[in-house]
């Protein structure tokens, strides 16, 4: 399944992900001995684009496939624009690769800054087959996918993209920048997320090697920190063909350019 965390602060958009792939084997056993990126960023940093779940598509990896979707689409008119199109050549590709079989979920997030009357803009949309989200896990996953923008949601008060910065800056002070986790047993790694941030908090406060993040550059070290903590969680308490999440940490981020 993976695991996948986007973040967007004053600073910037950052996307990170661990690398293992899972195997199935035809006896129904598992096993992580490949690695794969899993978030990717448009030519002259356009867009980012992460996923988690399904690890094919149309023969090829999900990877593969989404680079070249990327390479097909170096340019595009808005980001809502090349979301739909993406969500659109999704469905139909693994449709005709499950054809009769119960459909398997999948998660892709695409963000990015556009211009809009002279200003940038953030926006991260949600492309996705699962329908439904318990405690633990996915439900209610479809043949149909959906592609919704998800940040604004959050903020509804919200107009302008400099409030939108006050707003995300006071996140920020408490060292908690607006997120979104998407993967494996999401109640476990929120339990970690929490427990990491106050250790972090506590280290701010009292040791003079540990500081408040003031650049793009230090939020993405906390970003791949998570990661790698999650991936620690797996290799200590699960069996080694199922290490779903390990294998280090990608990250990759868009700068929050001043208007």
């Amino acid at each position: 399944m993976s695991f996948l965390i986007v973040e967007i602060t004053s600073k910037g958009m950052i996307f990170g992900a661990d690398k293992n792939v899972t195997t199935i084997y035809p006896d129904g056993t598992t096993h992580q001995n490949k690695k794969t990126e899993k978030v990717l960023k448009w030519p002259s940093g356009k867009a980012l684009v992460g996923f988690v779940g399904q690890g094919q598509i149309g023969g090829l990896s999900t990877k593969t496939w989404i680079e070249k979707f990327i390479t097909d689409n170096p340019t595009f008119s808005s980001l809502e624009q090349i979301s739909m199109k993406l969500k659109d050549e999704v469905e139909k590709q693994r449709r005709i690769d499950e054809g009769t079989n119960s459909a398997e979920v999948l998660i892709i997030h695409l963000g990015g800054f556009e211009k809009s009357i002279g200003i940038e803009i953030p926006k991260i949309y949600y492309i996705t087959n699962s329908y439904g989200l318990d405690k633990y896990t996915y439900i209610d996953i479809r043949k149909e996918f959906k592609c919704t923008e998800e940040l604004w949601k959050y903020f509804p008060q919200i107009t302008t993209a400099e409030d939108l910065k006050k707003e995300l800056t006071k996140l920020e002070n408490n060292l908690e920048p607006f997120w979104f986790h998407q993967g494996l047993d999401l109640l476990t790694f929120n339990v970690f997320h929490a427990s990491l941030k106050f250790a972090f908090k506590n280290l701010i406060n009292n040791h003079p090697d540990h500081k408040l993040p003031t650049s793009l550059g230090e939020w993405e070290k906390h970003a791949k920190m998570q990661i790698l903590m999650y991936g620690a969680y797996f290799e200590a308490f699960h069996a080694a063909n199922e290490l779903y999440v390990g294998g280090g940490a990608d990250v990759v981020s868009i700068e929050w350019k001043s208007n």
